[in-house]
C-alpha cells in the first residue's frame, strides 16, 4: 500500500516525463534501419551514451561477439502448372538456398495436419513462429511458404535456440529454406494446390555467424542500498525503421532515466540501463551473453527485470494483457489502474522479449504494456499487437503520442516505486497461491498415480509463511510512512534491509524452479515453458499402464522433481522464518 504521502510524491516525479522529450528520441532513432551490428544501430548506440553521460550515468559500450542471422534477399516463383513470379521475403535463421534456388513440389499444410511432407516445400497460414516452423522442419520438410493475413509480409527469426547455440543445441539451428509471402500470393498459391499438383523455386539468402554487436550499459547508484539496482532493459536492434519496435521503448528509457538521474538523492537503490542487440536477429543473445558472462552480480544486485518493447501503438488502448512474475502482480495492478484506470488480471510472463534472467531467479515486469483490444490485432506472435509489427510499415506515423506518453509515465512510476520504496513492493502469497493452484491441478491428472500430499502441505505452509512474510513488509513500510526518514531509518532500517534481501533469496530460490526445464546457468529454447516445466509430466501418470518399464521410469524421475520442488519449498520457508525472527527483534 502506498501512502498519500508517497503517492504524491511519484505523481509529480510521474508528470515529470516530457512527451516532447519522448518524441524527440523515438524520432532521431527511427531515422534508420537498425539491423544487429548496422551503422543505423551504432548511432543510436552513441546517442544513447551521449545523452545518458549528461544525465550522470557512468556508461559503458561493450563490444561483444553473438551468432546472428541477417536476410538479406528471397524470391518465389511458380513453376507449374504455370509460372509466375511472387513477392516474399526470408527470415533470420532460415538457411540460404544454392544459386539455383530450391526447386520442389508445394503442398497446402496447415500444421495440425498429419500428411507426409517429406522432401515437400510447405504452404501454412500465419507467421513463421520458431515453434511453428521447427515442427515442420521435424516433419522432413525442406522449405517453407508461410501466408501472413496481411500484404505486408511479417519478418521473423525462426530459430528455437534462445541466444548463442551450444554444443547441446546446435541441432537446433534450422535447415530448412522458410519464407513469407502476403495474404493475395498465399491465396493464389493455396488455390494452385487445390487443384492439382504444383512445383515452385525458392530463393534466399541470409547471412548467418559470429558478429560484433555493441551492448549500450548506463548506471545510476542508488542512497540506501547502493549496490542493489533495477535492471532497466529494452532492445535497440530492429526490423526497418522500427518506430514502435523498439523506439519508442528506447526513447522511455532515456526519458525515465533523465528523471531517475534528477532525483537520484531520493532513490534508495539504483538503474542499470541496458540497450541490447541481437534480440531481432540473434534471439535475444544480448540478453543472453549478458546473463552469462554477469550471472554472479546480477544474482547479488539486480532486483527486477523491468523490460520495455513496443510502446505508444496507434489503437493501443488495452491493457488487460499485462504480464509480471507473480511477485510482481500487485505492483503491476496498482500502477496499471493509477495511471491507465484499468485492472488487469494476473498473466504469467510468457518466455519472450529478452526474458534471459530467470536461471538467475530475477522477477520479471512488464514486456509488453498497451496493447490492441481484443479481436482487433491479427497474425502477431502475442496478443494485441499492432498489425505494422515486425514489417517495413513500422513507422513514426503508427505512434500515438497520448499513449506512449501514458505507458512511459506507467514506467516511470513503476521505476520510482522499485526504487524508492524501503521495502520492496513483492507479495510472496502470490506466488504460494500460483504454486498450489498448478500443483493441485498436476494431482488431480496424475490421480492416485502419484502422491502429492507431502507437497502440497509443504506449499500452504509457504503459504502462511508468505502471508507473515507480506504482513511485517506492510508494518514496516507503515513505519516508513508515517516517521520522519531518519526517524524510520533508525527504527527499521536494518529490517528493512533484511526483508529486502530475504525477498530477493525467495525469487533466486523459486523462480528457476516455476520457470526453467534446463540447469538454471544454461538457457531454455525459445518455446513455451510452462509453470514447473520438469514436473509436468506428472499429469501423465494417471492415464498410463502402471505395470510398464515406462511408467516405472517416470515415476522415478518424478519423484526426484517432487524432491526438487519440496526442496525450494523448504529453503523459502527456511528464509522466511529466518527473517521473521530477525523482524521479531524490532
Amino acid at each position: 500500500m502506498t501512502s498519500i504521502k508517497e503517492r504524491e510524491r511519484e505523481q509529480k516525479v510521474v508528470d515529470e516525463v516530457s512527451i516532447e522529450n519522448l518524441w524527440r528520441h523515438t524520432s532521431t532513432i527511427a531515422e534508420e534501419d537498425r539491423l544487429s551490428g548496422s551503422e543505423g544501430e551504432a548511432r543510436a548506440v552513441r546517442y544513447f551514451k551521449n545523452l545518458m553521460e549528461g544525465f550522470g550515468y557512468a556508461v559503458k559500450v561493450l563490444e561483444i561477439e553473438n551468432f546472428i542471422s541477417l536476410p538479406l534477399s528471397a524470391s518465389l516463383k511458380v513453376i507449374s502448372p504455370e509460372e509466375k513470379e511472387l513477392s516474399c521475403i526470408t527470415h533470420s535463421f532460415s538457411i540460404s538456398t544454392r544459386p539455383d534456388g530450391l526447386e520442389a513440389e508445394l503442398i497446402y499444410g496447415p500444421q495440425q495436419s498429419n500428411q507426409e511432407v517429406k522432401g515437400k516445400i510447405i504452404l501454412s497460414e500465419g507467421i513463421a513462429t520458431p515453434g511453428g516452423c521447427w515442427n515442420i522442419e521435424q516433419k522432413g520438410a525442406i522449405g517453407q511458404v508461410w501466408i501472413n493475413e496481411n500484404e505486408i509480409p511479417t519478418n521473423m527469426i525462426i530459430t528455437t535456440v534462445w541466444g548463442h547455440p551450444t554444443p547441446e543445441t546446435m541441432h537446433y539451428i534450422p535447415k530448412n529454406v522458410v519464407v513469407s509471402t502476403g495474404k493475395g500470393n498465399g491465396h493464389y498459391l493455396k488455390s494452385l494446390c487445390e487443384k492439382g499438383p504444383v512445383k515452385i523455386r525458392l530463393f534466399t539468402e541470409t547471412w548467418t555467424g559470429f558478429k560484433k554487436v555493441p551492448l549500450a550499459i548506463a548506471d545510476l547508484r542508488g542512497r540506501m542500498e547502493p549496490d542493489k539496482y533495477v535492471l532497466f532493459t529494452g532492445h535497440i536492434d530492429s526490423w526497418h525503421k522500427g518506430a514502435s519496435d523498439n523506439a519508442t521503448a528506447n526513447a522511455c528509457i532515456l526519458e525515465v532515466a533523465r528523471i531517475a538521474a534528477k532525483h537520484r538523492n531520493e532513490l534508495r537503490r539504483g538503474v542499470r540501463c541496458i540497450w541490447w542487440s541481437g534480440h531481432s536477429h540473434g534471439r535475444y543473445s544480448g540478453s543472453t551473453w549478458y546473463a552469462d558472462n554477469h550471472w554472479e552480480d546480477l544474482y547479488d544486485h539486480a532486483i527486477v527485470h523491468l523490460n520495455v518493447d513496443s510502446l505508444g501503438c496507434k489503437g493501443a488502448t488495452d491493457y488487460s494483457e499485462v504480464e509480471c512474475t507473480a511477485e510482481l502482480y500487485d505492483l503491476e495492478k496498482s500502477v496499471i489502474k493509477h495511471y491507465a484506470d484499468q485492472t488487469p488480471p494476473y498473466h504469467r510472463i510468457p518466455r519472450s522479449g529478452d526474458s534471459s534472467f530467470w536461471g538467475i531467479g530475477i522477477p520479471s515486469l512488464f514486456g509488453l504494456l498497451s496493447r490492441q483490444p481484443p479481436g482487433k490485432s491479427t497474425n502477431v506472435m502475442f496478443p494485441g499487437l499492432a498489425w505494422f509489427w515486425h514489417t517495413e510499415a513500422d513507422t513514426l506515423d503508427k505512434i500515438d503520442r497520448e499513449i506512449l506518453l501514458k505507458d512511459a509515465r506507467i514506467y516511470m512510476a513503476s521505476l520510482w516505486r522499485l526504487c524508492t520504496a524501503p521495502v520492496l513492493p513483492f507479495r510472496f502469497v502470490r506466488v504460494a497461491d500460483e504454486i498450489i493452484l498448478h500443483l493441485s491441478g498436476l494431482q488431480e491428472k496424475a490421480k492416485d498415480a502419484f502422491d502429492m500430499t507431502s507437497l502440497l502441505e509443504m506449499a500452504h505452509l509457504f503459504r502462511t509463511k508468505a502471508d507473515q512474510l507480506d504482513r511485517i513488509c506492510e508494518e514496516v513500510t507503515f513505519e516508513f510512512d508515517t516517521l520522519s526518514e531518519s526517524s524510520a531509518e533508525q527504527k527499521a532500517g536494518e529490517i528493512a534491509r533484511a526483508l529486502n534481501r530475504c525477498i530477493m533469496s525467495l525469487s533466486r530460490t523459486v523462480i528457476p524452479v516455476t520457470y526453467c526445464a534446463v540447469d538454471r546457468f544454461d538457457a531454455d529454447r525459445a518455446l513455451h515453458i510452462p509453470f514447473m516445466p520438469r514436473f509436468q509430466r506428472v499429469a501423465e501418470m494417471g492415464s498410463m499402464d502402471r505395470h510398464t518399464d515406462l511408467f516405472k521410469f517416470l515415476e522415478r524421475n518424478m519423484i526426484r522433481e517432487r524432491n526438487r520442488v519440496f526442496h525450494c519449498l523448504n529453503e523459502a520457508i527456511t528464509l522466511i522464518d529466518e527473517t521473521l525472527l530477525k523482524a521479531g527483534t524490532r
